[in-house]
């Protein structure tokens, strides 16, 4: 390593470093031996059902590094390692490092700007890097890559195959020889969280960071009975050495590694590993301890919680500590080196208020001004510093060295703290321009030199805003002759050049001009004021409303209302008595595997966490929208990311779509509720209805009807159908599942008027609920038999199993009884609807209070248009602080659209049927702002995509099923809707004498 790729400490200070014993003449490498050697049998790592002794992972770790010598690389050489928190990536890791390659470690969250830069900086001979991780696709990364860079060798892991990033293919047992790094040459280049947006690489030595970690674990009091659950990523400094995955290996402990950064795997790890510590960023410390108001896990074996990444409020960390029932630390730093935490036997006056204080004796820390002038105790200035385990520069970046280094070797951290008088930090905030957005470190300057390139745009400032669910987010200022740019041309714009989802801005603002300081710079502080203030002024819209009474039933003025085509985009949702229509849409949220959008007010927003209900629970929380009610639908494809972990998602399909409307009727007996959310709407809605209601709405006489009905639905796939009845019987037998539900779509070739369908079907049906929807590239019409889940305002939550069927002939009561009577004596029946309460009890078990699911109503016989069921209903009470949602999670899909167990079941449905369901089986819904949440379940219906029409119908399948029987319940279910269809009037055609 060069001099002008990196400095170092002078000849005085390493004498008194390895005097007082904080640094060891040893590699990292070389001190994993001796660990591995000390706690040979101890597990080491644990990832799933994976365990590795310390003896196991040195012997993996030398594996691996002879098989990278056999890639050639060598000592100084640079790799690049952007794995998740997997075994892999630690033996990855040791095995560059016993190499004396440098690793670089990328976030699995970076994106192509960043890894082609990093790739620019520091020339790797390796780039090591996932398939796909957790919905991401690495592709575009890896292309970019092997486009640019030639001489960097990509090693795509692909994880189907090689589940843990293990690289096992690439062992190697030949023999290899290099020279022992000396202990003060860089070890691993860490990522700088920076300003300017270039990536900055910070060269920490052998003997700094582990002598960073050891420290760490002394205070944290590590030792071989300690249980470390890594939840953030590992490549990160915080989760590496402060103590992290080094400071636990050193005094023998265990790693535990979270794949995802959710309460519900981490309070899963917690109680099944004992684990006793753990560290979280200030946002998601929140997210687990408010979780602990409703989920009971057993984690009474955590000891400490440690958290940093940004500064945590005071209030916050009480209700962190009073709910997680355990020490917090609050720890506070930066990857160049200083680390300042509190100790655990500090007064909780302490730990609230402050940062701690720097873990070495030996850290030489200054608050300055401007003029880097010492300040005395209390006052606020910059913090800046030196000592045993922080950098002298950053790694060939002679220029940045100089801005960010004072000439005595101090490190600017551009952090504006203070001193208390017992030697406590308190950060106040920062000089940086950087946005700390839930945690995550976002550098405007990166941000701006992007934004500045879009055509238009004259001059931009990105700033962070205060915000109570991201602590910043990021609001980009513009100034442009087209005010038409919007928040979504921008952020498309963003993605296009390369930038990482969490980067792109939040708000966005147009001006006129500047604000300026006194001496002519843009005055960003007061730009952080005025995106607070904007949001502020954004009030939340409400909508006019006006209650008329109505003479005509609301089914028919539903349907006529939609038929006069105020909008092409509207749905109707039929529930307690209720018709609500939602025409037009103010708002729309759009939810794939890995992200939740909002478009509202021509601008989007996107939410991109890990778990996807806090991305719908957050989405919908952000618009600025009163009262208002969402019409849509859920795929069945959704339950695949719910429950089956081997579905592989593509992150363009929508699995949920929702729109408020600008617009809307609710229609009930003898009156009207109409909404607009503009008063002009308001009008235009209530001449429509009163017109309409001046109409006579009799029954017309429908001779167009599908005829060909009957003979269509019996056979249909028919012998198809039953052959994989028989099969799944088989295995059902066999013990892979207990109950599937199996379907069959049966195409219409006829062109079907849908409304005209389904008003004529209502007429003839009892459905639980019903539906029409006309949503972007979505038409369905259904008469729903039963509900997926019903939440209402005071939190209750219920579900109506249905299962167990038989025909019913409103024309023949004497055989519908006799069909009655064999319904509720047979024994298969039964047994397939037990099963199916008893899952529904535990689902909602899950999700509300203790002691509150019941079950008021059980196997009762609903009577749904051409057929009869046996029904129950289960209800419980949400547990605190859990939406809806949470509980449409556990509901959805239904069981009797799904299986026994669910998990086993999916898998089976994705075997058996040809195509996906998409809407069959999925819900259709309408959500509250006040939290209530009505989804039925999408049976009975009609589908209409692509210029296609179809029907599809399933029946539950149990050991006791007969192929003959299964069948004819489709045709049964099928009935309900099939004989009801009508096909659309042609319309004559007109020509002109020639």
């Amino acid at each position: 390593m060069t001099n002008s790729e990196t400095a170092t400490w002078s000849i005085e200070e390493q004498k008194k470093y390895l005097e007082l014993g904080y640094w060891h003449k040893l590699s990292i490498g070389a001190e994993l031996n001796n660990w591995c050697k000390c706690y040979s049998n101890n597990i080491a790592i644990i990832s799933g059902n994976k365990k590795l002794t310390y003896q196991q992972l040195n012997q993996q770790v030398e594996l691996l590094a002879a098989g990278f010598y056999h890639l050639k690389v060598r000592p100084n050489d640079r790799v690049l390692l952007q794995l998740p928190n997997c075994i892999g990536f630690i033996i990855s890791f040791f095995a560059l490092i016993r190499l004396g390659a440098l690793p670089i470690l990328a976030m699995p969250s970076q994106r192509q700007q960043d890894i082609h830069a990093l790739c620019k900086l520091a020339e790797p001979k390796l780039y090591i890097v996932p398939n796909r991780f957790l919905g991401t696709h690495y592709q575009p990364l890896i292309d970019d890559i092997t486009t640019h860079f030639t001489n960097t060798r990509v090693i795509n892991i692909d994880n189907e195959q090689d589940p843990d990033f293990t690289l096992s293919q690439y062992y190697h047992s030949t023999p290899f020889t290099v020279s022992e790094p000396h202990y003060l040459d860089p070890a691993i280049l860490l990522l700088s969280g920076g300003t300017t947006g270039t990536p900055k690489l910070i060269p920490r030595t052998h003997a700094d960071y582990c002598y960073n970690a050891r420290a760490m674990a002394e205070i944290c009091k590590i030792d071989s009975n300690s249980i470390y659950l890594n939840v953030l990523p590992i490549a990160h400094n915080f989760s590496l050495s402060c103590p992290g995955l080094l400071g636990v290996l050193s005094k023998g402990g265990c790693v535990v590694l979270s794949k995802t950064t959710s309460f519900d795997e981490g309070f899963n790890l917690i109680k099944q590993h004992k684990v006793t510590i753990t560290a979280l960023v200030p946002p998601l410390a929140q997210l687990w301890a408010n979780a602990r108001e409703w989920d009971d896990t057993d984690i009474t074996s955590l000891k400490l919680i440690q958290i940093g990444g940004s500064r945590l409020e005071a209030s916050i960390a009480k209700q962190i500590k009073q709910a997680m029932h355990c020490q917090l630390q609050q720890v506070f730093g930066t990857a160049e080196g200083l680390i300042c935490c509190t100790r655990l036997d500090d007064s909780d006056e302490v730990i609230f208020n402050t940062q701690g204080r720097p873990i070495s004796p030996h850290d030489q820390v200054l608050i300055v001004d401007e003029n880097d002038q010492p300040l005395t105790i209390g006052a606020t200035g910059e913090m800046i510093t030196k000592g045993p385990y922080t950098i002298h520069g950053y790694y060939r970046a002679t220029e940045q060295n100089k801005i960010s280094f004072t000439k005595d070797n101090y490190y600017r951290m551009g952090d504006l703290v203070k001193f208390t008088s017992t030697g406590n930090v308190i950060v106040e905030g920062r000089i940086k321009e950087q946005i700390n957005r839930a945690g995550e470190k976002i550098a405007a300057a990166e941000i701006e030199q992007k934004l500045i390139e879009y055509p238009s745009i004259e001059s931009c400032a990105v700033v962070p805003v205060k915000d109570s669910r991201l602590g910043e987010r990021s609001c980009a200022f513009i100034i442009s002759s087209n005010k038409q740019i919007t928040l979504s041309d921008v952020r498309n714009f963003l993605k296009q050049q390369g930038i990482a989802f969490y980067k792109l801005p939040d708000q966005l603002e147009h001006l006129t001009k500047w604000p300026l300081t006194s001496v002519g710079k843009i005055d960003k502080r007061s730009l952080s004021i005025i995106g607070e203030q904007q949001m502020i002024n954004n009030q939340q819209q409400t909508y006019f409303e006006q209650l008329i009474s109505i003479n005509n039933q609301p089914l028919d003025l539903a349907v006529a209302l939609i038929n006069e085509k105020l909008n092409e985009q509207y749905a109707v949702y039929e529930h307690n008595g209720e018709w609500s229509v939602g025409l037009g849409n103010i708002a729309q949220l759009t939810v794939s595997a890995d992200k939740a959008i909002i478009c509202y007010n021509q601008q989007q927003q996107y939410w991109d966490q890990a778990e996807i209900i806090d991305n719908i629970n957050a989405a919908l929380a952000s618009l600025p929208i009163a009262d208002w009610r969402a019409y849509g639908a859920s795929k069945f494809e959704l339950a695949h990311i719910f429950h089956d972990p081997d579905y592989i998602s593509n992150n363009d399909e929508t699995l949920l779509q929702l729109f408020i409307p600008s617009q809307e009727v609710r229609f009930t007996h003898n009156q009207a509720l109409l909404r607009s959310i503009t008063e002009e709407g308001l009008q235009q809605l209530h001449a429509v209805v009163t017109k309409l209601d001046q109409l006579n709405h009799t029954d017309p006489k429908i001779n167009n009807t599908f005829k060909e009905n009957e003979a269509i639905i019996r056979s249909t796939n028919a012998e198809l159908y039953k052959e994989k009845v028989a099969i799944a019987v088989n295995e059902i037998k066999a013990g892979q599942y207990q109950k599937i539900i199996l379907s069959r779509k049966v195409p219409i070739p006829a062109d079907i008027d849908l409304v005209a369908s389904y008003q004529l079907g209502r007429k003839h049906n009892t459905p639980a609920r019903s539906f029409v929807l006309n949503f972007n590239d979505l038409k369905l019409i259904g008469f729903s038999p039963e509900t997926v889940l019903e939440v209402n305002k005071e939190r209750i939550v219920s579900t109506q199993p249905l299962a167990g069927t038989r025909a019913l002939k409103q024309d023949d009561p004497e055989q519908s009884a006799k069909l009655y009577d064999e319904l509720i004596n047979d024994t298969k029946e039964i047994a397939e609807h037990a099963v199916s309460v008893k899952l529904a009890f535990e689902e909602l078990e899950r999700v509300c209070e203790k002691h509150t699911v019941v079950i008021p109503q059980f196997m009762t016989v609903s009577k749904r248009g051409t057929v009869q069921h046996l029904a129950s209903r289960v209800t419980g009470k949400l547990k605190p602080n859990l939406t809806s949602w949470h509980a449409f999670k556990s509901l959805f899909p239904a069981v009797t659209a799904s299986g026994i167990p669910k998990r086993e079941a999916l898998a089976a449905i994705r075997h058996h049927e040809e195509n996906k369901r998409g809407a069959y089986s999925g819900s259709v819904m309408i959500v509250d702002s006040n939290g209530s949440l009505d989804a039925a379940l999408v049976l009975r219906s009609l589908y209409q995509q692509n210029g296609q029409v179809w029907l599809q119908a399933g029946a539950g399948i149990i050991d006791q099923s007969l192929p003959e029987r299964e069948l004819e319940e489709t045709i049964e279910k099928l009935s309900c809707i099939s004989r009801y269809l009508v096909v659309r009037e042609q319309q004559p055609v007109t020509g002109m004498e020639g």
